[in-house]
């Protein structure tokens, strides 16, 4: 029971006995006490028997209310706004070029020993000053290639931010090998410049000369067919044979045979370091050499009359020298005499 209604109670209960003792006949207390003493007294003892017998009562503690403690108002950062970053001013060359592309003859490419070309490069002006026929290409350094120590570079005006082509005649060295010919620009005061970001880099021009490639070697040959028969000196038949060089070599010199075979003769034998003609109806003489890829006709007479109709055979010897030196090769050809 909470302490205030127990107080309350023991007041109300004080009071009770209090007014039920005063009606009461009560025993005579100690003459020199007073009535209302004893009476108190006597309320006491009662009071404490009846709190004796009282259930005990457990007072339970007020409940903790939890303290809230508000949290700091939270106050944002300032904004902190970076100086703008300051960009250093870089002057512009008055003459500077940039390279632009290879206009002709890419790094690289290969040439004959001796070869010449023409190498050509584009350019732009991007420096501040107008490139006018006061300018020239220069030769810088690395290898020349044939080419001049210095051209004019225009006959009229190249203004910053437009391009021009320039170009030089060149010719590849005799030796195999990687060459590299740098090239600037020079202006009209003498000053010479060129490509990247200061305007003083060279620009190039760079050709392989390769080692000669492996030639296989043709072996002489030739190939022999009958043409017809016609008359030559008025009256002798002339047995014409076309003739094709089909090998790596020239010939300077034949060796014929003609036999007929029907009634076993000969019929011409000789040799020629002149046997070659331009046409299948050409007399003896004719020309002394007949060169790789080229045809002729050799004729050589068969007889007044000729044998017509007779089977016969050509035996021909062709030789890269005169008077049958060097390689000599051996055709035969059968046919019918006309």
């Amino acid at each position: 029971m909470p302490k205030l209604a127990l107080r309350w109670f023991a007041g109300v209960l004080v009071l009770a006995l209090a007014v039920g003792l005063t009606g009461c006949n009560l025993p005579v207390g100690t003459p020199t006490e007073l009535p209302e003493t004893i009476a108190y007294r006597t309320v006491e003892v009662q009071l404490t028997r009846v709190a004796e017998t009282l259930p005990t009562a457990t007072v339970e503690p007020p409940p903790i209310l939890a303290t809230f403690t508000q949290a700091p108002s939270f106050t944002p950062p300032a904004t902190i706004t970076s100086a703008p970053s300051i960009t250093p001013t870089i002057a512009v060359p008055c003459d500077r070029a940039q390279f632009v592309t290879d206009v002709t003859i890419p790094d690289g490419t290969d040439f004959a020993p001796g070869a010449t070309f023409t190498k050509t490069w584009r350019l732009r002006n991007n420096g501040t000053c107008t490139w006018t026929s006061g300018y020239a290409l220069v030769f810088d350094s690395g290898v020349a290639l044939g080419g001049p120590a210095s051209q004019q570079l225009t006959t009229g005006t190249v203004a910053p931010g437009q391009t021009i082509d320039v170009s030089v005649n060149l010719t590849a060295p005799a030796a195999v090998g990687t060459y590299r010919g740098n090239w600037r620009l020079r202006n009209a005061s003498g000053a010479v410049f060129g490509i990247g970001p200061a305007g003083n880099l060279p620009f190039w021009v760079e050709i392989e000369v390769p080692p000669p490639a492996a030639t296989t070697v043709v072996p002489a040959n030739f190939v022999v067919s009958f043409e017809n028969t016609h008359i030559c000196q008025s009256t002798l038949t002339y047995a014409t044979f076309r003739v094709g060089n089909s090998g790596g070599y020239g010939f300077e010199h034949a060796n014929i045979t003609i036999n007929d075979l029907t009634t076993p003769a000969q019929l011409y034998t000789g040799t020629s370091n002149s046997p070659f003609m331009g046409t299948a109806n050409d007399c003896p003489p004719g020309a002394s050499s007949m060169g790789p890829g080229s045809t002729y006709f050799i004729a050589v007479s068969i007889g007044s009359p000729p044998p017509s109709g007779h089977n016969a055979r050509l035996t021909l010897r062709l030789c890269t020298q005169d008077s049958g030196a060097g390689t000599c090769v051996d055709k035969t050809v059968d046919f019918a005499i006309p």
